[in-house]
């Protein structure tokens, strides 16, 4: 199964519309999350959970729901926002990689918020991306490896960045600029916009938590 959660920020209506139609709905699961309830109601998708504390929406948007659809109304006097109530929500009842959308742009606060949530998967051992019209994101703790095939990556780039203190034993094979159990400690601009240049590409780290980026222009 894969879960869409559906932030606040409005993504491109088809980019929202396609990358959900292009998994089954018996193989779906859709969490809006306040006002992008709104968005997916453009595309006339029907999601099966509605949480939020309805501030960005408003609380009359509770009335546009249908009766078929499970509300969550949250307290607005909370320490989390609504994108890490529905990853919670979808850790509980859910299985399966978990797919943000509508979670970067706006706000740069909730921008950063929804990507440190990137490591809540690593907690519960499931894979969260965010994904826009030119971004996919996704972190990858130590001990752990993955690969690109450079017919199906994302995007033309992948930029990799140390989260949370240095990451130690990156290796990045089959790109123009390779590394070989290389330490990085970020501040500077070293890992951006690298390229896959073989037929398939791996990227695996010892120890430390790796933001992975794959952007398009």
């Amino acid at each position: 199964m894969t879960v869409f959660v559906v932030g606040a920020v409005c993504p491109d209506i088809d980019f929202l519309t396609n990358t959900i139609a292009d998994v089954l709905a018996g193989d779906r699961f859709i969490i809006a999350c306040d006002k992008g309830y709104l968005h997916l109601k453009a595309t006339k998708i029907e999601p099966d959970v509605v949480i939020g504390d309805f501030d960005s929406a408003g609380a009359d948007i509770i009335g546009q729901i249908p009766n078929t659809i499970k509300v969550i109304k949250l307290n607005p006097i909370k320490d989390d926002t609504d994108i890490e109530a529905a990853l919670n929500y979808a850790f509980e009842h859910t299985t399966g990689d978990i797919v943000i959308l509508g979670g970067l742009g706006g706000r740069i606060d909730h921008s950063l918020g929804n990507i440190a949530l990137l490591g809540m998967g690593l907690a519960y051992n499931r894979k969260i991306y965010i994904q826009d019209l030119k971004n996919r994101l996704q972190m990858l703790k130590g001990q752990a490896e993955i690969s690109f095939s450079k017919e199906g990556q994302y995007g033309k780039y992948i930029s990799v960045f140390p989260y949370y203190g240095k990451v130690s034993g990156l290796s990045m094979n089959g790109f123009k600029y390779p590394l070989l159990d290389a330490t990085i400690e970020g501040f500077n601009t070293l890992t951006v916009s690298n390229e896959i240049v073989a037929e398939a590409a791996t990227i695996s780290l010892k120890q430390g938590y790796l933001l992975v980026c794959e952007c398009a222009d």
